[in-house]
């Protein structure tokens, strides 16, 4: 991570890139939690946390909508289009569908859940 929060003075995309591969080539679902907290840190960017994204999708898939979500809109409010992100998002519709749309019937039951648009938008991926 400290390549990928790195200036790209220091290390140039392809070396960011291929720490990447290397943290995504030995993640385990026992890294989630560690995962989500690398999300949340305040050295990432909109590029760093899309990069994250990836790994949590896979590995956590529905259980990590919440924390996506909220990567997203901190995307969305650095002005990033979120393509790569809302395409991991749509795997996980696609890959557990009746998990994905339990998930996000309870956080949209929730009345304090606070992406209800994103949940909205990838509910419509689940029919």
């Amino acid at each position: 991570m400290e390549i990928l929060w790195a200036d790209f003075g220091e290390y140039d995309e392809n070396a960011k890139l291929a720490a990447f591969e290397r943290l995504k080539n030995i993640a385990t679902e026992n890294d989630l939690p560690k995962l989500v907290s690398l999300l949340k840190s305040e050295k990432n960017n909109f590029w760093t946390r899309e990069l994250l994204s990836e790994p949590i999708s896979d590995l956590g898939g529905t259980n990590y909508l919440p924390e996506l979500f909220e990567a997203h809109k901190m995307n969305q409010n650095e002005g990033h289009d979120n393509d790569t992100l809302n395409h991991f998002l749509t795997e996980i519709a696609y890959f557990d569908l009746e998990g994905c749309k339990a998930g996000l019937q309870n956080m949209l039951n929730d009345s304090s859940f606070k992406h209800r648009e994103m949940a909205e938008w990838l509910l419509a991926f689940c029919d």
